[in-house]
């Protein structure tokens, strides 16, 4: 495909190659720290499933609230292996920054670990107001305590991750 692209470029637009710099664990892991809304996918055929997805971020360890039916769970069960993309870029698009995760979903079995997250995910949502303020929707209508009291079934699920890069404009 590239090939064929680039025999249809002519000469003096010839593609070069260009890298931008590589953003350290320090960065990656700051950024990953304060935005509030992933991009993950699936594995799905012809073409992978992509979601944006609020996400919590503990210590080192990215969690997700699922709730347990629909296409993302069904693809889950088939292969738990994902992609998750967070960004950020100032309005201008002159400064931006993105880090690309690869690993595998996990469900969160340990009882503890489950309590202690889902208190502190909850916190979470009530000081930030998460993805509810981005959607503009009525604080009390949505995010985990909404979910929880109607019984809509969740999944708690953690990413064990396997290759963690990262770029920026800067």
């Amino acid at each position: 495909m590239v090939l064929a692209l680039q025999e249809r470029i002519p000469r003096e637009y010839e593609l070069k190659r260009f890298d931008l710099p590589d953003m350290s664990h320090r960065e990656m892991d700051e950024l990953v720290k304060k935005q509030l809304l992933c991009r993950i996918s699936f594995n799905d055929q012809p073409y992978p499933y992509t979601l944006p997805m609020e996400y919590y971020y503990f210590g080192d360890v990215i969690y997700f609230h699922f709730t347990t039916t629909g296409k993302k769970m069904e693809l889950l069960n088939n292969d738990p292996n994902v992609t998750v993309e967070i960004d950020w870029a100032n309005e201008m698009l002159t400064d931006y920054k993105s880090v690309i995760i690869k690993g595998k979903l996990v469900p969160v079995d340990n009882a503890d670990e489950r309590n202690t997250i889902n208190l502190a995910m909850s916190g979470a949502v009530r000081d930030k107001a998460g993805i509810k303020s981005l959607l503009s929707l009525p604080i009390g209508k949505k995010g985990i305590d909404y979910l929880s009291a109607s019984n809509i079934p969740l999944a708690l699920l953690k990413l064990d991750v396997k290759e963690m890069t990262g770029k920026k404009a800067q």
